[in-house]
C-alpha cells in the first residue's frame, strides 16, 4: 500500500477523476463562471497542476514495462519534443499570462502562436506527455499520452462554447482564420 504512488494505475485514475470533474464543471451551464469566480485561485491552480501536469510528468517514473526504443534515440527525440513543448508554452503564456483559466475579462488573443493554433497550451501539454514518455521509455506513459492529448478536444469543445458566448463574432472570425484547434493541418 505504501507504493501506491509508483503504480501507474493510480496516476491514470487520478487524471481520470480530475478530468471528469473538469468536464462536469465545464458542461453544466453556468458552472464554469461560478467555479472561476468562487473557487480560490491557489486551489484552482493546485487542481490544474495535479490534474493536467502531474500525471504525465510522474507516470514515466512509475513501475511498468519499458519501450524498446534505443536509449540514444529516446534521449534525442524526447528532448526535442520537450524542447518544442517548452517553446510553445513560453510563447503562449507570454501572450495570455501564466494562469489564463483564472483570468476574468481578458481580451481574445489571436496573434503570435495563437495565429497558428487556437489552443497552443493544450498542444504543449500533449507534447509534454509524449516527450516524457519517450525520454524515459515508459510504455504506460506512451500509451497514456495518446488519450491524454485527445481528451483535450472535449475540454476545447466546452471552452470554445464559452468563448463564442463571450466574444461572439470576433471568435467566429478567429475560428475561420485559424481552423486548427491544437495541431496545424490536422486537428
Amino acid at each position: 500500500m505504501t507504493d501506491f504512488y509508483i503504480n501507474p494505475i493510480f496516476w491514470i485514475g487520478f487524471y481520470l477523476v480530475g478530468y471528469t470533474i473538469t468536464i462536469a464543471v465545464l458542461g453544466i451551464s453556468g458552472m464554469r463562471t461560478k467555479a472561476k469566480n468562487k473557487m480560490p485561485k491557489p486551489l484552482m491552480r493546485t487542481f490544474i497542476l495535479l490534474t493536467f501536469i502531474a500525471p504525465p510528468v510522474v507516470l514515466p517514473f512509475t513501475r511498468g514495462p519499458k519501450t524498446a526504443i534505443p536509449t540514444p534515440i529516446a534521449l534525442t527525440v524526447g528532448m526535442i519534443i520537450l524542447g518544442i513543448n517548452f517553446v510553445i508554452k513560453i510563447l503562449a503564456q507570454r501572450q495570455i499570462g501564466v494562469s489564463p483559466a483564472l483570468k476574468s475579462n481578458g481580451k481574445l488573443v489571436t496573434t503570435g502562436i495563437y495565429g497558428w493554433v487556437r489552443h497552443p497550451l493544450y498542444l504543449s501539454n500533449g507534447l509534454l506527455a509524449l516527450g516524457m514518455a519517450i525520454l524515459f521509455k515508459s510504455l504506460f506513459a506512451l500509451l497514456f499520452s495518446i488519450p491524454y492529448s485527445l481528451s483535450y478536444l472535449l475540454i476545447i469543445h466546452f471552452e470554445e462554447k464559452a468563448l463564442l458566448e463571450e466574444y461572439g463574432e470576433d471568435f467566429k472570425s478567429y475560428k475561420k482564420r485559424v481552423p486548427w484547434r491544437m495541431i496545424p493541418g490536422i486537428v
